[in-house]
């Protein structure tokens, strides 16, 4: 498994996601093999997200995310049998977007998506 965090501007770190991340992996007695993230880059507004929240730092799609891509990369190559995120808007805040990663992960490659926090907002499946 992989843990994977998407962190809004530059000035802040993926630790306490990893940390989150990894507390619930260890408790499912998930093996990590690699901690990754991204930093929001400028792009089209979160689904639902008001512009004077976001500002200038907005998500970018999964796939243009290096972090993200990776995390694919490794899923697909074989080299990790799936990803633990704390929300599922690290992956995408559009229920399209979410639902898309899910299925390539989920269903074409049999990977397992491990949302931490979900909630009842979570409407995409998992």
């Amino acid at each position: 498994m992989v843990i994977y965090a998407l962190v809004i501007g530059s000035g802040h770190g993926p630790e306490a996601d990893w940390d989150t991340a990894e507390a619930e992996a260890g408790l499912r007695g998930y093996a990590i093999h690699a901690r990754l993230h991204d930093v929001a880059t400028p792009g089209r507004r979160p689904f639902g997200a008001p512009a004077g929240l976001v500002g200038a730092c907005a998500y970018a799609p999964p796939g243009d995310r290096p972090g993200w891509s990776e995390v694919r990369r490794l899923i697909q190559g074989g080299y990790a049998e799936g990803v633990v995120v704390v929300t599922r808007h690290d992956i995408s805040s559009d229920p399209a977007e979410y639902g898309a990663e899910i299925q390539l992960l989920g269903h074409q490659y049999q990977a397992f998506v491990h949302v931490v926090a979900l909630t009842p907002q979570d409407d995409a499946p998992t």
